[in-house]
């Protein structure tokens, strides 16, 4: 594959998108049988699952390409922190004293002495383990007192990003079979796992098998055929095995395949390449529909969208243009959106 332009920036934002839909059906009261689309074709997923496995298939990817180019561990750290720190915390600040406060059933002072508030910003300091509850707040939702359920998946991806810098410091990801071996003998555990039955608790494991997978379509790209027969055939081998235990592996090879062939078999869009508001429609978008349930406890999955969709945008428009950009065009001279840091999710 050897791409001038490609479709990776509106496939983030798709994936974006998805995840908000997802929360949609899973944040409001609806008929038991009203699933997203994705969860009615697919067994064992929803629209935020799939979006998730798009999410660690492309970050996998670029993020060891970009080791690849540049393999200097400290600047590799450095791109890390500042493309997800920075913004993740201002989130995590948005969360406790605006939304918090707008929302909560105690009174602003009460709240902000209540320790459980300063236990959400402290507990949230560092993407890894998280505090999902403020004290008062969305206690009636219909998904009760979680504030941004989202984040657990940014806290198996910088994992992700960690170990994948340990291999890099160990010069494994620019030997291109060591580091085929080591993703290999990874993936080899994880299907051992899957074949005896042990629980994947919030698709760890699978989420780690597209993550280094991903990066293996990095290491051998100018091998890697990217063609819509292959996309075509994973389809069908899907289809093929949709009642059975291997649709779960079958899908997530696809997913990535999807993403891959999105990206370079499809023609470019149009996307404005200095906006890229994906980590921020992420970061937002489960905090905005938690705020729409609380104010119509009854909406419909449905109408709830479009209200969280603009309202995301629009946090995450101000995320990019006054955090994100500025700091990347800081540390990175000024340069384009596809030379800067890899975007978190």
């Amino acid at each position: 594959m050897k791409p001038s332009r490609d479709n990776f920036l509106p496939l983030r934002h798709l994936a974006a998108a998805m995840v908000i839909y997802g929360h949609a059906y899973a944040l409001t009261r609806h008929p038991a049988g009203d699933v997203d689309l994705v969860q009615r074709f697919m067994p064992g997923f929803y629209a935020g699952s799939l979006a998730v496995f798009f999410f660690f298939a492309i970050s996998g990817y670029l993020v060891t390409l970009s080791l690849l180019r540049q393999p200097s561990i400290l600047r590799y750290a450095r791109n890390r922190v500042v493309r997800i720190w920075p913004a993740y915390i201002a989130c995590i600040l948005f969360c406790a004293f605006v939304l918090g406060l707008a929302w909560t059933t105690l009174s602003p002072s009460a709240y902000l002495h209540d320790k459980a508030t300063w236990h959400f910003i402290a507990g949230n300091a560092i993407p890894k383990s998280f505090v999902w509850t403020l004290p008062g707040v969305f206690s009636a939702n219909p998904y009760p007192n979680i504030v941004n359920g989202s984040l657990w998946s940014l806290g198996v991806e910088v994992r992700w990003y960690l170990w994948l810098g340990i291999l890099a410091a160990l010069t494994l990801v620019r030997r291109r079979m060591a580091f085929t071996m080591v993703a290999m003998a990874w993936i080899a555990w994880c299907a051992w796992q899957w074949w005896h039955g042990a629980a994947d608790a919030r698709d760890v494991r699978a989420l780690g098998c597209i993550f280094l997978g991903g990066g293996l379509c990095a290491v051998w790209r100018e091998r890697l055929a990217i063609t819509h027969v292959g996309m075509a055939a994973l389809i069908v081998l899907a289809a093929l095995v949709h009642d059975s235990r291997w649709f779960g592996p079958i899908a997530g090879i696809a997913a990535l395949y999807f993403c891959l062939w999105v990206a370079y078999r499809l023609p470019a869009l149009r996307w404005p390449r200095v906006i890229d508001w994906s980590y921020g429609l992420f970061l937002y978008g489960f905090p905005v529909e938690q705020c729409i349930a609380a104010w119509k406890p009854e909406i419909a999955p449905l109408a709830m969208l479009p209200l969280a969709l603009i309202a995301a945008a629009i946090m995450a428009a101000a995320s990019w243009q006054f955090i994100e950009r500025p700091l990347l065009d800081r540390f990175k001279g000024k340069s384009s959106i596809t030379d800067a840091p890899l975007p978190a999710v």
